[in-house]
């Protein structure tokens, strides 16, 4: 019975993925090499370029600054030392999550 259990939940997770990356393929998104979503090539190649493994706020602020000169408008950015769970809103694919050098990072363009 354990088995049967144990064999249904991966079933419902791998279902469950596919279905994200459905949705997120729909979306124009895909997942980057840090195996986070993501819905702009530019937005990531920025996130990159700016994260220079300092502390948390100027990775943060860095990251905010580069997306914001170079995609124009105004971004919101969480940097950790973990990963972590979110869920926002954001205008026309301009999201992404990725990691680099222990620090995960998120923007977004509300």
């Amino acid at each position: 019975q354990m088995a049967v259990s144990s064999t249904v939940l991966s079933s419902v997770l791998l279902l469950s993925s596919l279905a994200a990356l459905a949705s997120a393929a729909a979306d124009s998104c895909y997942i980057n090499s840090s195996g986070f979503t993501c819905c702009d090539k530019n937005l990531e190649k920025a996130m990159h370029s700016a994260m220079s493994g300092r502390d948390l706020l100027a990775s943060a602020d860095d990251i905010q600054r580069k997306a914001e000169k170079s995609l124009g408008g105004k971004f919101e950015t969480v940097v950790a030392l973990d990963d972590f769970a979110y869920k926002s809103h954001f205008k026309e694919g301009k999201t992404c999550k990725i990691e680099k050098n222990g620090q995960y990072a998120l923007a977004w363009q509300p």
